[in-house]
């Protein structure tokens, strides 16, 4: 991890200098999917609801939250898969609609904000910081496991004043492979990142026979479509890497190659609930076995609920027909990663996949597995969700989830049908109900790309009085690319804020169609 900037810094430098050479034909002449305007016609939402496009022009937005003053804040990630180097960064837009940049210089991706004693919290890779009111940044808590597949994502703030978070898993099922390297390069720059467990673990005989990614992908670097200066890079990384084994045995729970019987346990652990005092103090885990908990709210019942991303069907350890899942946390508890899915042992035929071996335990020992309160459908990707608070919206007590869907090919098989879309779930019967979806997808394939409707919405969250519903859509992320194999390409400028009110209420928050674009953009306020 020490070597982190150093490698950053050297990326960005290839970016700007490096030879133009190594990208498919194909690619640089492939015709780009035409993304058309958002559109509120396309954006559809039940009888006696209004949906229209609050913000847009947007670079992955991530979070949308709101002060006690009638500001709202709005987080652009910085990094998505397919765009590591967008800047990371935050907008405050004021109840009369004048829109400002209040902080940057986070390291992507931004994965939430959070309004919390005249403060905004950032949730961003490897660090809790808070904003002051003169944009000056502070790290609270740094050093979090985020330099794998999955980041520290959503906070709240608990019963007892602190702010829980979830902290994601840097691999698909617990075991660094091939998959880590291509498509999602962090094998390649920090080759000692791994899960860490919460406790001391025992680990299984079960290990893992992998290609060395040098050999693999040295000569492939031209399939990297991040562009032919990210593949210089990256190219040159292999080629200082020594390594020439074919074929490396790799544990899981520890670095590419290693393959330990033991696993020391860490407060800074993947796949975990962490919470801390407001000011970064007496961080610990609360409740572990999860694998990207994306998600996190207290309830209006008094419940800690948590939405966590199921395993893919991909990598060294590929684990089929898993199911997302909501839990109620129980401090302590243990959520199965990464042998259980759902509560049910991965060993089970159900989630045998034809792309690897017999599924066997990676952990020697388990604690009681905690089952989930709601299974979402397979790839839905169930992300950030709120619960309604008035009446006059509707629907009060009941959770609005926003689902991304699925991230195919890269994540294994198509799912059409599952996911692009808010459900309302109803705690008392768990029912859930569309909410917001998209009116005019566009056509096979393309169906969350060429459309003027919502296409991969990351979070549901009610303004403070109850009465609006915003919805942040992160934008068009294309996940297949001929002659470049599985890589997502996200396409810039495709964010957008849905707002949806009662039909004929005035919402209390800023005028709609605000955009960030620079002749929209009033003024600054740099980080001190």
């Amino acid at each position: 991890m020490k070597h982190t900037y150093t490698i950053f810094s050297f990326l960005l430098l290839a970016s700007c200098s490096a030879p133009q050479t190594s990208v498919p034909v194909d690619v640089l002449t492939k015709e780009m999917p035409k993304v058309p305007m958002p559109d509120a016609v396309a954006a559809q939402v039940p009888a006696g609801y209004k949906a229209e496009v609050f913000m847009q022009d947007l670079n992955w937005p991530t979070s949308i939250d709101f002060d006690m003053s009638g500001n709202a804040y709005v987080a652009e990630a910085g990094y998505v898969y397919g765009d590591p180097f967008a800047p990371a960064r935050i907008f405050r837009i004021s109840a009369e609609g004048s829109l400002s940049l209040y902080a940057n210089g986070f390291i992507g991706p931004i994965t939430d904000i959070l309004w919390h004693q005249d403060k905004l919290f950032v949730s961003h890779r490897g660090k809790i910081s808070a904003v002051g009111a003169n944009g000056a940044v502070e790290d609270l808590v740094t050093g979090l496991p985020s330099y794998g597949d999955h980041f520290n994502n959503q906070m709240t703030v608990g019963p007892d004043g602190k702010i829980y978070f979830g902290q994601g898993v840097a691999t698909n099922s617990g075991v660094v492979g091939l998959d880590n390297a291509y498509p999602y390069i962090w094998l390649l720059l920090w080759p000692d990142v791994h899960d860490i467990p919460a406790k001391d673990m025992k680990i299984a005989r079960e290990s893992f026979l992998t290609p060395q990614p040098n050999n693999v992908l040295a000569r492939q670097g031209n399939l990297l479509s991040l562009g032919s200066n990210v593949t210089y890079a990256v190219t040159s990384i292999f080629n200082r890497n020594k390594n020439t084994s074919l074929l490396v045995r790799t544990r899981g729970f520890q670095p590419f190659g290693e393959h330990k019987r033991t696993v020391k346990g860490q407060t800074k652990a993947s796949g975990t609930i962490l919470r801390m005092n407001a000011d970064g103090s007496g961080l610990e885990v609360y409740a572990w076995g999860l694998r990207n908990p994306f998600g996190v709210m207290w309830g209006p019942d008094g419940q800690l609920y948590v939405t966590d991303n199921a395993y893919d069907e991909r990598g060294s350890r590929p684990i089929a027909n898993a199911k997302d899942n909501i839990y109620q946390i129980r401090q302590d508890g243990w959520y199965g990663y990464p042998d259980y899915s759902s509560g049910i042992p991965v060993t089970d035929p159900q989630f045998q996949s034809d792309r690897g071996s017999r599924l066997k335990f990676l952990m020697a020992e388990h604690p009681p597995v905690e089952q989930p309160w709601l299974t979402r459908p397979e790839n839905a990707a169930s992300t950030k969700f709120d619960f309604s608070t008035n009446d006059n919206f509707g629907y009060k007590g009941q959770m609005f989830l926003a689902e991304f869907g699925p991230a195919t090919p890269i994540t294994g098989d198509p799912h059409p049908g599952t996911g692009y879309v808010v459900v309302r779930i109803d705690p008392a019967t768990k029912e859930a109900q569309s909410f917001l979806s998209n009116s005019a997808p566009g056509p096979e394939g393309l169906e969350a790309v060429v459309t003027a409707g919502p296409r991969h919405p990351v979070e549901a969250r009610f303004s403070p009085d109850g009465q609006t519903l915003y919805v942040v859509d992160i934008g068009v992320i294309h996940g297949d690319i001929a002659g470049a194999g599985p890589f997502p390409l996200p396409i810039p400028g495709t964010g957008v804020i849905w707002r949806i009110t009662k039909a004929g209420a005035t919402s209390a928050g800023p005028p709609a169609n605000l955009s960030p674009l620079p002749t929209r953009l009033h003024s600054s306020v740099p980080n001190k």
